[in-house]
Formats: C-alpha cells, structure tokens, sequence
C-alpha cells in the first residue's frame, strides 16, 4: 500500500512536470500572452520545486513524512483547481508556484516513506524501483494525455484531471504507516530565503528581460540581486554549522562535475521542450494532441532506457556511460536545431537521439555523484541533487524562451519590410506577432479608429512567410544555446572527473 500509493502520488508530480506544455498555445489565445507569459506557466512550477524542496525533506524529518505527504498531496490538488479556474496569467502562475512547492514536499516524502517501509535492503530496492518507474511513465505521459486534454476539454482539464487522483491518494494515504528521522536537522530560515530570492531574481529577471528592457532599472536590479544572492547565498551556507545546502560537497570534483551535467542536462531539455512546443503548434500548425505525439519519443526514450543505463553503469562504471550520454544529447540537440527548417521528420530523429543522450547521462551522473560522497551525507547530497533538477528546468525555460523573444524582438520588424512597406503599420504587425509568439498573428488595426492599410495581394502569406522563417530561426537559434550548454560538461566529463575512471567511477 506505500508503494501504491507513493506511486500514485509522484505520478501526479511528474504527470504535472510536461503536461502543461502541449496547452501553452491555447493558454496563450485565451489570456492574450507572449512569450513571457508561457514561460511563467511552466517555470512558475520548476521555481515552487526549486526553492522548497530542500526546506521540504527537513520539514518531513520534523513533522512526520505520512502527515506532510498528505497535506502536501492536498495543497497540490487544491493549487490543481485554482490553476484549471484560474482568470488570468498572474492567477495561473501562482496557483502553478504553489502546485511546485507542494510537488517538492511530496517527491522527498514519497521517497522516504517508500525507504523507511522496508527493511530488507533488496525488497527495498525493488519497490525504489517500482516508484522511479511509475515515475518515469508519468513523465513520458504527459505530453499525450496534456495534448488529448487540451483538444477534448480545453487546456483547463489538464489541471483538473489532478483532482479525483489526489483525492484517492489522499484516501489510501491512512493505510500508509508514520515515519520520521530520529535526529532531526534544525531549520536553516537564513538559507531558504537567500535562496529563494537568488533564484526568484534571476528567473524574473531573465523572462521579463525582452518585455521590460534588458537596461531597464528594474531587470538590472533584479539580475544583479540574483548574481549577488547566489554569491551571499553559498558564503552563508559554507559559514553555517548545520546548512540546508552543504556547499563543501562542491569541493568533490566528481560531484561537483555531476551536478554541473545534471544542471545543463534539465536546462537544455526542458528549455527545448518549451520551445518545441511553440514550433509544432505556432509554426507548424499541428494540433495539442498531434503535438504531444510528437514529444513522445524524447519522454519514451528517456522512460525505457533509464533502467538500462543503470544496469550498464553498474557493469562498466558511470563514468563510461555518462561519456557516451553526454554527447549522444549535444548531438541530439543540434539535430532538432538543424532539422526545423528541413522536415519534422529530422526533429523526430533528434528528439529520439536526445532522449538517448538523457537516459544514458542522468542515471549514470546521479549514481557518480552519490558514489563520491561520504555516507553521513547522502541525504544532504541527494536533495542538492533534486533541487539541481528543478533548478536547472527553471532557468531552462527562462533562458531558452526569452532568447527566442529577443531574436524575434531584434529581427521581425527589418524582415517584414518588403511585405509591409509602412513604417508604423509593420511595427504594430511586429509587436502583436511577437505578444502572441505566432507568426500567423495578424492584427486590423494599428490602434483605435488607425486601420492597416489595405493588404495588398499575397500581403498575408508575405508576413506570414517571413514570420515563420523568424521563428524558425529563433527556435534554432534558442535549441542551439542548449546543445552549446551541455557541451562545457560533456568536455569536463573527460578532464574534471578523469581520475575517476575505474570501473565504478568513483574516488
């Protein structure tokens, strides 16, 4: 009944993680967004995770991980159906925040109570199995149940398919048996909120960039108290006799190395996955549903590999695997880039060669940080580990999104002059393409009583033309600086960690 029910929990954190993405269009035409505003709908969630879920494992050691699992399935089926009713954007993402902080508490607690139920270390190991796999298919769902939602029901389903789950986790829950640590980390407050306004800033800072003006006082500010929180940030936790976030770890080249791969394996991944998105939809014209079909193989690849990646690191060690992985996602990544303007087939092809390249770098990277770790801090090392994951999504979204707005923002206009020869008349076509982030958005009129002149013969399918040619370029411009980020440790894979490389990888 633990594993069942854990299971069945994390299923939904997981689920929640990609099925949003496929709806971003739809969301985007009902609320009248740009490309900042998709970029909150998912980040949103990836900040409430990063920023929680180191507090959320101490939390659960203190409270009880039964109890703060409930309560914590509860906010997220709560936050669910304020996200589904939700009447605007700035609505939607804090109901997405707190859905994030609420998965955190419920992925640390799941993992936990599934640990702490069995004794023996094999049976253990089979049910951890289990509830990665469950996990695993989740995230490989979401994409087709988010897209076969979106069509159906409208892009709200998506969120409120969570409720009946979360109400029969919530009923299977009394069946699960109490746990908690019985030394207890004490609450590290300083740390959680340096840590929150760090990431905070910067995320903010980085999406609203292209909106609000890159050498605007606000996101000058905002960037600089990111840099300078992360900086204030790990001096406090290197000074702190009992950290939320040990930053001595750091100082063990192949974990330091591991969670550098781990960062720009999600940056890269979930960042494309935005991007893509807007691609099959926006430029492409495909439907939600078609759209999560065509996600498929990256999530699927990722989901049927990952066992075998274990097995494999378990064999020739991580080391050996991780070096395959690695640049299997750069390869990958450069494939989607390169083929968006050729055929779907060749974006097919590098989603399949990026899910690959993740499968066969996250497992093996995982298991090569924890192995060089003492013991008596695993359970710190492995938190830093989530919250690099979450961490890593978010400023993927946020990096990879506004350098598809600011390639838009600096191109679009210069390129739709011959369609619309007009000065004022192609900016106002520029700015509402670039706000809605479709190249098939056309507007009547310049403002109140201003129409646009006549549209000449073929005047539409010119703007549309060079619109799409924009975008196209923008998302591969954007998928580019991806496969670019993953390839800094993908070369320290063979340098920082090469005196790692026995056959288990470790010191």
């Amino acid at each position: 009944m633990t594993v069942a029910t854990t299971a069945l929990g994390i299923s939904m954190v997981f689920l929640d993680a990609l099925i949003a993405n496929v709806a971003l269009p739809d969301i985007q035409r009902d609320f009248g967004v740009g490309e900042s505003g998709l970029q909150w709908v998912v980040a949103a969630y990836s900040i409430g995770m990063a920023a929680s879920i180191m507090a959320g494992a101490t939390a659960a050691d203190r409270f009880g991980r039964r109890r703060l699992f409930a309560g914590s399935v509860t906010v997220f089926t709560v936050a669910s159906v304020a996200a589904g009713l939700a009447p605007g954007l700035t609505a939607l993402a804090i109901a997405r925040t707190m859905q994030g902080i609420a998965a955190a508490t419920v992925t640390v607690t799941s993992l936990a109570l599934v640990s702490a139920a069995f004794r023996n270390d094999d049976e253990r190991a089979q049910a951890i199995g289990l509830w990665i796999g469950v996990a695993n298919v989740a995230t490989a769902s979401g994409p087709v149940i988010g897209g076969a939602l979106t069509e159906t029901f409208g892009w709200r389903a998506v969120f409120m398919v969570n409720v009946p789950v979360g109400a029969l986790v919530l009923l299977l829950t009394g069946y699960v048996a109490e746990s908690r640590e019985q030394r207890v980390r004490g609450f590290d407050m300083g740390g959680q909120v340096l840590f929150v306004v760090a990431v905070g800033a910067l995320a903010y800072g980085l999406i609203q960039g292209q909106q609000l003006g890159w050498g605007s006082v606000e996101i000058v500010t905002l960037l600089t108290v990111g840099v300078g929180g992360c900086a204030v940030f790990a001096w406090y936790e290197y000074h702190r006799r009992d950290p939320m976030m040990d930053v001595r770890l750091f100082s063990r080249r192949a974990y330091a190395v591991g969670i550098v791969t781990l960062f720009s394996v999600f940056f890269s991944v979930y960042g494309m996955l935005l991007v893509i998105t807007q691609y099959f939809q926006n430029v492409e014209g495909y439907s939600p549903q078609r759209a999560g079909l065509l996600i498929l193989p990256l999530a699927l690849t990722i989901m049927l590999l990952s066992p075998v990646a274990g097995r494999l690191s378990a064999r020739s060690g991580p080391l050996v695997v991780a070096r395959t992985g690695q640049p299997l996602l750069v390869v990958g990544l450069s494939v989607v880039a390169v083929g968006m303007p050729v055929s779907v087939g060749v974006v097919i092809a590098g989603l399949f060669l990026s899910g690959i390249g993740v499968a066969l770098v996250a497992t093996p990277v995982t298991a090569l940080a924890m192995e060089s770790v003492p013991a008596d801090r695993s359970g710190m090392a492995s938190g830093i580990i989530s919250a690099q994951r979450a961490v890593g999504s978010t400023f993927g979204f946020a990096v990879l999104g506004s350098v598809l707005a600011v390639w838009l923002g600096h191109t679009l206009s210069d390129d739709l002059r011959q369609a619309v020869p007009d000065a004022s008349a192609r900016r106002a076509v520029a700015d509402r393409i670039v706000q809605e982030a479709n190249p098939h958005a056309y507007v009547a009129e310049i403002g109140p009583g201003r129409p646009l002149p006549a549209p000449s013969p073929g005047m539409r399918e010119a703007i549309a033309a060079a619109a799409k040619q924009d975008f196209v370029q923008g998302c591969q411009i954007s998928v580019g600086v991806g496969a670019a980020i993953c390839a800094v440790p993908m070369v320290l894979l063979w340098t920082g960690a090469r005196r790692y490389g026995d056959r288990r990888g470790t010191p």
